[in-house]
């Protein structure tokens, strides 16, 4: 999708955020007189944008699932064990819960989910905020694409409750965090299982290249069923390098879906995502179907008694 609108000017449909973009929004908090009118642009862009997605959406779930599938809703096998990573989880942890809750929780599934948040303080109050969830673990690690000999990298620390906190985005205040590959994790702690979903929602403010390079040099990019969140800080950080990340994303066919905090105060943003979140599901139901019956027709036969 984000190729199909390359020639377009990025106010017009910036290439990770849409039409509900921050160069369109500056415009217009200058252009309107006052707060009503803001929002009533506002709920005009959100909504276009949506529907364009929301399109998008269809059209792939008919073209791989078929038309049948069209409004069909995901339902998980009973057993069937789903792997959620959330790869900044903030201390709200706000996309987290509302993935276990509305999206997975309603459809069946043995839900694991592990959020990830290098900053002490979210961390810790992420924690608490799952506490009650034995089926979500919170880790404190940044994800990189190369370790330090230390296994140590320094954070960045925003002003605004580490929202934006990042291993690129430079301010005066740091904290040094432990670090791994997503790969290594996965592999450490053996999480990766046959007849499994596997979905991962990121938003780590410009480390989102490193993942998917990880994922791609370890052989486990195409292991992740479904691809979500907003992916637009390699944009604001490092423009040139973010060509490479998007043509990356192209040659490993991913294609992301934005799922982020701001997604969460609007409800026609929570029905697309969890549309999208649905396909995604239903596209892994089929694929471990194909495996099992692939692998059941390399058995050897029993022979004649």
């Amino acid at each position: 999708m984000t190729r199909g609108f390359d020639f377009i000017p990025s106010i017009l449909w910036h290439p990770h955020q849409g039409l509900w973009n921050l160069e369109l929004m500056a415009h217009v908090t200058r252009l309107t007189r006052n707060q009503q009118e803001f929002e009533k642009v506002l709920t005009l862009i959100v909504r276009t944008d949506t529907f364009i997605r929301f399109f998008f959406a269809i059209l792939e779930r008919m073209a791989t699932l078929g038309p049948l599938a069209l409004y069909r809703k995901a339902a998980i096998p009973q057993g069937t064990e789903v792997l959620y990573l959330d790869l900044g989880t903030h201390e709200q942890g706000k996309e987290l819960a509302f993935s276990i809750d509305r999206i997975l929780g309603p459809i069946g599934g043995d839900v694991k989910a592990y959020g990830f948040e290098a900053n002490q303080q979210t961390h810790s109050r992420a924690v608490a905020r799952f506490a009650s969830r034995p089926n979500v673990t919170i880790i404190r690690k940044a994800l990189v694409f190369e370790v330090p000999p230390n296994g140590e990298i320094k954070l960045y620390k925003d002003q605004e409750k580490g929202l934006g906190d990042s291993l690129y985005r430079q301010t005066a205040e740091t904290e040094v965090v432990e670090c791994c590959r997503l790969s290594e994790f996965l592999n450490s702690n053996k999480l990766l299982k046959p007849g499994q979903i596997r979905l991962l929602r990121m938003n780590i403010e410009g480390a989102e290249y490193d993942v998917v390079q990880d994922l791609v040099e370890a052989g486990m990019v195409k292991a992740i069923d479904g691809y979500f969140g907003m992916w637009d800080d390699v944009y604001k950080i490092d423009p040139p390098r973010d060509v490479e990340f998007r043509r990356l994303l192209r040659e490993q066919h991913i294609k992301s879906i934005p799922f982020n905090g701001r997604d969460m105060n609007w409800p026609p943003r929570q029905r697309l995502i969890t549309y999208h979140v649905h396909t995604r599901i239903m596209q892994a139901i089929r694929r471990i179907a194909k495996e099992r019956l692939a692998q059941k027709s390399l058995q050897p036969l029993s022979s004649p008694q």
